[in-house]
């Protein structure tokens, strides 16, 4: 791990840390030794060395949300702790499958298991399996032989106690939140919710491309020190900056310590910026699809004013496509972040539903032909959940490319969205740097003494921009 978090390039040494050490390095010996050895440290390095890679130290609450799976919103740093007891117990029932299949008639005698078995017996006592009933009750099950789970043991019992540890998680923020008495009443309530809202984006079909980068696509789609630092900061909820300051975008907002007034500012233009990076990301893909995209052309008939970011005939359907993005814990709107807080992706569907969808409906049913058109909003959050429609509208488009390039439709869809969740993560991180709500010594990249400014990344004989790789000077 300290080979990895020597290296310069941030993003890359995260995604090292994620498939090529900790929890991924000891899966086998977990499941060999299980909760008999203690794995703790394990995780402690772990945790450390993601400090030393992203320059963040990570409280309690932060930690137990990293080490949940990317799908449900953490960053997938699995504690090897909290999965041994697991892991054994799957190994041995494995194994007896295993022996089933060699030996016949052979039947591994759970008494035995129970009563002589001592790593068996510490797995399955482990304290740390002791609130997920749920799970204890299937291990149950295949101890009575009423179900082996087709040696996928273990991931099933993960997947449970994944999902009920996030809601543990949430629970408990929520009620340290009340007790700490910062906030009260309405104020308090608005806070619990987007503290869901938040982990709920964050779990959208795609939201989290961006995380770990691809090996084979682009070098440029790889985000700079400074940039994954903001980040990986907004994903699990810390602060940016040490105390608010005045926006340098606006002039007159307060860049507060949690980013909502710079993702919710539109000075500057960088948010036009991260649209129409995001629109020409969409075009290129209709382009290789041969779709014949027209981008920001007057399309409709009885007016020239509505120009769509997007327009192309598919199967004699004219197919309008309306990019957008929004932030779903804007204060302004809390009905945003209650209905992000529901279901992933709940925001943009709701933005898409208030705003995008009366935006074209008039003009199409004015239209000689209305029936030859469609109007789909492609909105997705600031932290990368997509409406419904939209994902279902941006498959069709990988699934075009897919067939004129000879690559299979998974292949696209994941290089595609892939390259949209990055140009919406950069593209949020670079607006709260630009506000200054990210500070010089919040977004440190403390390797081989070097460190990232707001603007710059400074790394001995090397110069990084945040839009770029490192290069020599």
């Amino acid at each position: 791990m300290r080979m990895i978090a020597s290296l310069p390039d941030a993003h890359v040494a995260l995604t090292l840390l994620k498939f090529c050490a900790g929890f991924v390095s000891v899966v086998h010996l977990m499941r060999a030794v299980g909760a008999v050895f203690d794995f703790a440290g394990i995780d402690q390095a772990t945790q450390s060395c993601l400090a030393t890679i992203t320059g963040i130290e990570t409280d309690a609450s932060a930690w137990a949300l990293a080490s949940l799976p990317v799908r449900l919103g953490g960053l997938g740093l699995h504690s090897c702790a909290d999965t041994a007891a697991i892991a054994h117990i799957a190994a041995t029932f494995d194994g007896e499958a295993c022996l089933s299949s060699l030996v016949t008639p052979y039947v591994l005698p759970h008494a035995m298991l129970l009563n002589e078995d001592d790593t068996f017996l510490a797995s399955l006592e482990d304290p740390r399996l002791a609130p997920f009933d749920s799970v204890l009750e299937k291990i149950q099950d295949v101890l009575q032989a009423r179900d082996n789970y087709g040696g996928r043991g273990q991931k099933v019992w993960s997947t449970t106690v994944h999902g009920e540890r996030r809601k543990a998680l949430l629970d408990s923020m929520t009620e340290e939140l009340g007790r700490s008495g910062q906030l009260q009443g309405p104020a308090l309530a608005l806070k619990q919710v987007q503290i869901r809202a938040r982990i709920q984006s964050c779990s959208g079909q795609h939201a989290s491309a961006w995380l770990y980068g691809n090996a084979e696509a682009d070098p440029r789609l790889w985000l700079s020190p400074a940039e994954l630092a903001v980040a990986i900061r907004l994903r699990l909820g810390l602060p940016i900056a040490p105390m608010p300051s005045i926006c340098r975008l606006c002039g007159t907002g307060s860049a507060d310590v949690d980013g909502v007034h710079a993702r919710s500012c539109f000075s500057g233009g960088r948010r036009t910026r991260m649209h129409n990076a995001l629109r020409d990301v969409i075009a290129d893909f209709a382009r290789r699809g041969l779709l014949a995209p027209a981008v920001e052309r007057p399309v409709f008939s009885n007016t020239e004013r509505k120009r769509p970011d997007i327009s192309y005939v598919r199967d004699g359907t004219t197919v309008v496509l309306d990019v957008a993005v929004t932030f779903p814990l804007q204060p302004s709107n809390p009905q945003y972040a209650k209905r992000a807080a529901e279901k992933p992706g709940g925001a943009a569907t709701a933005y898409a539903t208030a705003v995008k969808e009366g935006k074209y409906r008039g003009i199409i049913d004015n239209e000689p032909n209305p029936r030859e058109w469609l109007a789909v909003p492609l909105v997705v959050d600031t932290f990368g959940a997509w409406c419904p429609g939209a994902l279902t509208e941006l498959r069709q488009i990988a699934r075009k490319s897919a067939l004129r390039e000879d690559r299979t439709a998974s292949a696209a869809c994941q290089d595609f969205f892939h390259q949209l969740s990055f140009q919406v993560a950069q593209g949020v991180a670079r607006i709260v740097i630009a506000s200054g709500g990210a500070r010089p010594d919040e977004a440190v990249h403390p390797v081989a003494g070097g460190s990232v400014t707001a603007s710059r990344v400074f790394l001995p004989g090397r110069t990084c921009s945040l839009a770029g790789q490192p290069r020599s000077q």
